[in-house]
């Protein structure tokens, strides 16, 4: 398991307080960065530098809470 599918499994669900405290962020790009770094307790810094496909394994697992 990579160490991004492994960040993944313990992402924490979102809570409504995550929702709002990125509410007004207009930037859809900036505001899932910023839900991600909330959930997982990842840096912005740590996400840019991250691959795609890492960032991607990420951004799956938020959606399948979104969703």
């Amino acid at each position: 398991m990579s160490r991004f599918e492994e960040i993944a499994e313990n992402m924490r669900e979102p809570k409504m307080k995550d929702i709002r405290a990125v509410s007004n962020i207009k930037n859809n790009e900036e505001k899932e960065i910023k839900l991600i770094s909330n959930l997982t307790g990842l840096s912005a810094d740590e996400l840019d530098d991250a691959t795609f496909k890492e960032y991607k394994i990420l951004q799956d697992k938020l959606t399948s809470f979104l969703s």
